[in-house]
């Protein structure tokens, strides 16, 4: 799996981790927060967990080739499915 893939899988997660909390937070959260302290509180979670994505994608970017890192497509590519399937499970609570 190259570089261009992972960052594509990272960015999938990313994205979704990013959807997940924050309706959680309107859904859950919301209607007990100010809209100042609720329109705070998703910011950090965007700026924390878009920071953590852009960290790892400079690490990955550091290393010159695959040598010092074995990476399992089929591994990755399973990941993957459970956290789809863990997600569409999330959707109907």
């Amino acid at each position: 799996m190259n570089n261009s893939a992972l960052i594509d899988l990272l960015n999938k997660r990313r994205d979704r981790a990013i959807a997940i909390i924050l309706r959680t937070k309107e859904q859950e959260c919301d209607e007990y927060l100010p809209p100042e302290q609720s329109a705070r509180l998703r910011k950090v979670v965007l700026d924390q967990i878009n920071n953590l994505s852009d960290m790892v994608i400079d690490l990955m970017g550091s290393l010159e080739d695959n040598s010092g890192v074995i990476l399992n497509e089929y591994y990755l590519q399973r990941l993957d499915e459970v956290h789809t399937m863990v997600s569409s499970l999330e959707d109907r609570l």
